[in-house]
């Protein structure tokens, strides 16, 4: 019988796997609810790491360490 810890990181691990790595400014705002140019001022604040390639792309991690602190 498994433990509900290995159940928890079984269930952790199947939806990061369908989460995308990457989020635009729009996906950021619709998964944080907050509006785009609050994540655009958080980006030019450097309080949430972002990556430009001809867009702003911020890793979900980022966003969440983001949402979180």
């Amino acid at each position: 019988m498994e433990t509900n810890s290995v159940i928890i990181n079984q269930i952790k691990d199947l939806l990061t796997r369908d989460m995308p790595q990457w989020y635009s400014i729009k996906d950021c705002v619709r998964v944080s609810g907050l509006s785009e140019s609050s994540i655009r001022r958080a980006i030019q604040d450097k309080k949430l790491m972002a990556n430009k390639r001809g867009k702003w792309l911020v890793k979900s991690v980022w966003l969440e360490e983001y949402l979180t602190s």
